[in-house]
């Protein structure tokens, strides 16, 4: 009777089964693990930085050194070499699909180039050592973030990824008037894109560094030294621009001799608004960024992806951890673990994952898996390579693109007295990872 009975009851569960299918448990491995399908050795000197997709060209930008290498990901191959510039940062795609716009770190430039044949066609001011940049839709606008500034307007020796650290106070969000005086300022320059011209130049505190967009009129920028996250609106700081650019214009006094012509207004200097805390600038309420301030599941935030359709960040932190962030108000949804060095972090949203580019180490990339919206599981973590830290995906097929180079020893020249051997990159090896499943 016993036998009996349990083989009913296996039958029933067997059954039940079948007819209400349970699903595999979140943190169970992919059916098809991701892994390094393949590597285009592109060569190039000089170090890299941000990578950019176009899948309608089917081309992958990779900011390396003084150039902008363009890839044909079908093939691999180098299909363009944007020239011209000192050090590559950031590249920013417009949406039509004609121009790409470069932050050139060392010449205090953007570069904009034509897609069509990669030749650089105008060259527009910004801040210090511009990096990071995001370009809003919405507005026309492209926010590009320059590096500090201390209290006397001098750049410091480093950049902003290597910035000095302090802990964050413990609230979690406040305005404008809240953040602390003194210390290291950066630069936020805004760029009208179809003007070609820079229309300001925002001196903001703390230590800026990378930028994302939400594509409807929101910017977010990372503070890593004091663990938070701006949130700007971006039609706000452009009428807060304007206003600006329009009282540069007025005469100081009513009963001026001479008004500026009109060739003397084009040519005005762009106004730099300092809205750091004590400088007694005239901020709006409406422009002034609002911080979202970070516990401890993050600190010292390096990147940022987003998923906008549910309006939720993704931040990678220097402490070994991905948060999920409810960018309405801040709130913390979900942290993870990821790697060690996280330069970089994209979001599939076809395919609900998000991956994180662990540049420290051996390497390794961390994969996330998004059940459902405020589900988030590490699914895989996959050993890449040293320093492969930079990171794109083609939305097309889902594969994730990795930035590295191989690094040796000149045995020729031996060290002595019992020195470690000096590891540097070896010349001409510098290559793209393809990773899919």
């Amino acid at each position: 009777m016993r036998i009996y009975l349990s083989l009913l009851l296996g039958v029933c569960g067997i059954a039940s089964a079948q007819l209400t299918p349970v699903p595999p448990p979140s943190t169970g491995m992919p059916a098809h693990p991701f892994f390094i399908t393949k590597t285009w050795v592109v060569g190039g000197v000089g170090d890299w930085d941000y990578m950019a997709m176009d899948p309608q060209a089917h081309q992958l930008f990779i900011a390396h050194g003084p150039t902008v290498q363009v890839i044909d990901v079908e093939s691999g191959s180098v299909a363009g070499v944007v020239k011209g510039l000192r050090e590559a940062h950031s590249i920013v795609l417009s949406a039509e699909g004609t121009y790409g716009y470069v932050s050139d770190g060392p010449a205090d430039m953007v570069r904009v180039f034509d897609r069509r044949d990669f030749e650089v066609i105008a060259s527009i001011p910004t801040g210090p050592s511009p990096r990071s940049m995001v370009l809003d839709p919405t507005s026309g606008l492209l926010f590009v973030v320059g590096s500090q500034t201390t209290a006397s307007g001098n750049t410091p020796a480093g950049s902003a990824r290597n910035a000095p650290t302090q802990r964050a106070r413990s609230s979690r969000e406040s305005s404008s008037s809240t953040m602390s005086p003194g210390g290291a300022a950066s630069t936020v320059t805004v760029i009208d894109v179809e003007r070609r011209a820079q229309l300001a130049e925002i001196v903001l505190p703390g230590s800026l560094g990378f930028a994302q967009g939400d594509g409807n009129g929101r910017v977010y920028i990372t503070v890593s030294d004091r663990d938070q996250i701006l949130r700007f609106d971006a039609a706000a700081i452009g009428s807060a621009v304007h206003r600006a650019i329009d009282a540069q214009r007025v005469p100081a006094t009513e009963n001026a001799a001479t008004t500026q012509s009109g060739a003397d207004r084009s040519s005005a200097k762009p106004p730099v608004l300092d809205w750091t805390v004590g400088a007694k600038a005239n901020v709006p309420s409406d422009a002034y960024p609002i911080a979202i301030r970070l516990d401890s599941n993050c600190e010292h935030p390096r990147a940022l992806a987003m998923d906008t359709a549910h309006d939720r960040l993704f931040a990678a932190c220097s402490n070994l951890r991905m948060v999920v962030l409810n960018a309405a108000n801040g709130q913390v949804v979900s942290a993870l673990p990821i790697g060690i060095g996280a330069d970089a972090i994209g979001y599939d949203p076809d395919r609900g994952l998000i991956f994180t580019a662990n540049g420290g180490s051996d390497g390794s990339l961390t994969i996330i898996r998004q059940d459902v919206t405020d589900t988030y599981s590490v699914i895989q973590t996959l050993p890449t390579r040293q320093n492969a830290r930079s990171l794109a995906i083609d939305p097309d097929n889902g594969e994730v693109y990795l930035a590295t180079v191989i690094y040796g020893a000149e045995l020729n020249r031996p060290p002595i007295n019992g020195a470690p051997l000096k590891m540097s990159a070896v010349d001409s090896s510098f290559q793209v990872l393809v990773v899919g499943n």
